[in-house]
């Protein structure tokens, strides 16, 4: 049942965005500043100033962990994002994952990334199923059906908790 309804939330999802903006800012009202609300891309954040392009630059995954995971030829999972850019975690963590799916070679195509406001709402997307209590939540599904999440910081370095995750439960690093 869980492998449905990812499949049907990641179907439903795609249509409404298709009737969204991409990278549509409001007004964050603590602090007046602009955040991404909704469907998000790599460009869109880093349009919202240095600190993606700072993030990015400055990460440096662990070299002998990235080449396990390229060894794993893997059928990678798609990876659906929740961060808000007004959040440091989100600001942090996003750019370097985008960092180590560089390095792999993975496709942007198969991350979808929603921005939420300080509530965890983002407009019209439903977000209620997918248990998001913090910023960023990284969620990795295979089939429609979830094989692990990474939520607000990794629990070693996001590159260790990626390939546990694909590694799968019995083979914890």
């Amino acid at each position: 049942m869980k492998r449905l309804f990812f499949v049907v939330l990641i179907l439903s999802t795609s249509i409404m965005a298709m009737g969204q903006d991409v990278n549509s800012q409001v007004v964050d009202e603590k602090t007046g500043h602009l955040m991404l609300m909704g469907e998000v891309n790599r460009q869109g954040m880093e349009n919202m100033g240095t600190w993606f392009s700072d993030e990015y630059e400055a990460y440096q995954p662990q070299a002998d962990v990235m080449a396990e995971i390229k060894s794993l030829n893997a059928d990678f999972p798609h990876v659906f994002i929740v961060m808000g850019t007004w959040c440091s975690d989100s600001r942090e963590q996003v750019p370097h994952f985008y960092k180590l799916m560089d390095a792999i070679d993975y496709p942007d195509s198969q991350v979808f990334v929603v921005g939420v406001n300080r509530e965890k709402k983002a407009d019209n997307f439903c977000l209620g199923d997918f248990d998001i209590h913090l910023v960023p939540t990284f969620i990795f599904t295979r089939d429609g059906k979830e094989i692990g999440r990474i939520v607000e910081s990794p629990s070693i370095t996001l590159e260790h908790d990626l390939l546990n995750i694909l590694l799968g439960p019995a083979s914890i690093h």
